[in-house]
């Protein structure tokens, strides 16, 4: 496959209209065409199962950030349920729109929404600085530039070819496994309890619980053997004193997110062009998601697809705003699900999208799967993270084996795996600087986007070489 073709077809105006057909109703001359996997609605008795398994393996991350920014402002408990509670809200209405989509607002396929890490830096830094009400007024703004910004950068996804959208996806996958380590060794070397026999030896079971249950199973029961190894390992710590759910039931049972809950936002300019730089890493991680889930389902993704994707993940971070939250991305980690499980509905997601909403509403539920141990939530999600990266090799596995892509993807693998391999690397350079090297799915992005322009696009000098095999 040429370097560039193979992307490119998949947004040609005949793809796209091979797409479309998918959506439109059938012709009252002709037979009805059949229903891509996609578009299938589940029977209700998986629907609900199928969407809360999605909902497990994107809750640690999604509650992570919640807790992280809160601690970094130093709020109060009381404002650590408001964020929680607002954070859940837009993670569900983020993912009814990706997955059911409004109009021309998501992208109709199998993704959910979640909180971005790439944004709790800049966020943190900005509420210290200038106050919380100018960091909301900076995620409203940014918000509202990748809504307007969306068409323009569809029609530069033809920069994006498969040995960049590979490059980044692989990425994605490798920098995500150290967060499911985390959660089975409890944190990082230094950390109380790092390492302690029980987390990994309940990390370890979950992993190998699921792995029997994918095994063993048939087919259709093994499309839930993520949710039913939660639950079973989750029942040995139970049983092993290694789980607590005494605290299911304090609490407020209903609770509707308040909007402007630390008061209207402001503007800086300052603080609002820091995060339009980071919204702009964002939705090139969304570009590449959006791509991704399309191989995997087996429906590439159109630019249609990507812009209104975009447009999805510009409104629910406006609504971060006014909901008081976070900036908000197409999440990876589900991606891992739809590959390994093979159910590639998106009415599976929406249904996930809808319990994070009911989530929102009746805390209890979430208090529910906080009492999940984190080695368990750990154990199942490690292999889901390393599939997204598997996810990249395989698009990978399709694009020319020339020394030129073998530059693109070694150089801009090295560059993005630094701050993974050496955190705080960058500790001595300006804080603006450090945003953008400290995402190194970012800067390995931007490095094999620039590289595929040096060696694919420059009109000279371009020798012929001879083909190698050596991706």
């Amino acid at each position: 496959m040429s370097d560039t073709s193979g992307r490119e077809k998949s947004l040609s105006p005949q793809s796209r209209q091979s797409h479309q057909s998918h959506r439109s109703p059938p012709s009252a001359a002709g037979p009805a065409a059949p229903r891509h996997p996609v578009d299938a609605v589940p029977p209700l008795g998986r629907l609900v199962p199928l969407g809360v398994q999605h909902v497990l393996v994107m809750y640690a991350s999604t509650i992570a950030v919640p807790l992280i920014v809160a601690a970094g402002l130093g709020l109060p408990a009381r404002d650590v349920v408001a964020l929680v509670a607002a954070d859940l809200l837009l993670c569900g209405i983020g993912t009814l729109l990706q997955s059911a989509g409004v109009w021309r607002v998501g992208a109709r396929l199998p993704l959910v929404i979640g909180a971005a890490y790439n944004g709790v830096v800049p966020m943190v830094l900005i509420g210290t600085e200038y106050g919380i009400p100018v960091m909301y007024g900076s995620i409203v703004l940014a918000g509202v530039f990748m809504v307007a910004f969306a068409p323009l950068f569809g029609r530069l996804l033809r920069f994006f070819p498969p040995v960049v959208v590979g490059t980044t996806i692989t990425l994605i996958g490798i920098t995500l496994v150290p967060a499911g380590a985390r959660m089975i060794f409890g944190g990082k070397p230094g950390d109380a309890g790092f390492g302690a026999p029980s987390g990994i030896a309940l990390g370890g079971l979950t992993l190998l619980v699921v792995v029997l249950l994918y095994r063993f199973l048939p087919p259709l029961l093994g499309q839930l053997a993520i949710l039913a190894g939660m639950v079973l390992v989750t029942a040995v710590a139970l049983l092993t004193g290694q789980a607590d759910f005494g605290g299911v039931g304090h609490g407020a049972v209903a609770s509707a997110p308040e909007p402007f809950h630390f008061g209207y936002p402001s503007f800086d300019a300052v603080a609002c062009l820091s995060l339009v730089l980071i919204q702009f890493v964002l939705m090139v991680e969304t570009s590449g998601q959006v791509l991704a889930v399309g191989e995997a389902v087996e429906r590439p993704a159109s630019r249609r697809d990507v812009i209104a994707a975009l447009r999805a993940d510009g409104v629910v971070s406006t609504l971060g705003g006014v909901f008081q939250s976070f900036m908000y991305i197409t999440f990876t980690q589900n991606i891992g699900v739809v590959t390994l499980t093979r159910v590639r509905s998106r009415w599976v997601t929406a249904a996930a999208g809808a319990i994070l909403v009911l989530m929102s509403v009746f805390p209890v539920f979430g208090r529910v799967v906080a009492s999940v141990p984190k080695p368990v939530l750990g154990g199942a999600t490690l292999a889901m993270f390393a599939t997204v990266a598997v996810v990249g090799l395989r698009i990978l596995a399709d694009v020319r084996r020339d020394t030129a892509n073998l530059v693109i993807v070694a150089v801009s693998l090295a560059v993005g795996l630094v701050p993974m391999a050496v955190p705080g690397a960058y500790d001595q350079l300006p804080q603006s600087a450090r945003m953008f090297l400290d995402s190194g799915v970012a800067v390995g992005t931007l490095a094999a986007v620039l590289l595929n322009l040096l060696f694919h696009h420059l009109p000279w000098p371009r020798w012929e070489r001879p083909e190698e095999e050596t991706i």
